[in-house]
C-alpha cells in the first residue's frame, strides 16, 4: 500500500517540514522522506506517531487515503 502522497498533504495542511514531523514523531528524517516517496513501508507504531503528530486518527488517515483513489 502507497501511503506517501496521502501523508505529504497531511504534513504540508499542517504546515511541518519533512525534518519537523519525523522529529516530532521521533523518527528519522530520511526515514520519512523515504516513507512519504513510498521507498518504504512504515511500521503501524510508526505510523501510529506520525498520525499523532498530524492530529488525525489512523482510521481516519486510511479513510481519507481510500478515497484519493489508492
Amino acid at each position: 500500500m502507497k501511503i506517501g502522497k496521502t501523508l505529504k498533504v497531511y504534513r504540508n495542511r499542517n504546515n511541518f517540514t519533512q525534518f519537523e514531523l519525523a522529529y516530532s514523531a521521533e523518527i528519522n528524517e530520511k526515514y520519512y522522506g523515504q516513507i512519504e516517496r513510498d521507498e518504504c513501508s512504515p511500521t503501524i507504531e510508526k505510523l501510529e506517531m506520525i498520525c499523532k503528530v498530524l492530529g488525525i486518527r489512523m482510521s481516519d488517515f486510511f479513510r481519507t487515503h481510500e478515497s484519493d483513489g489508492e
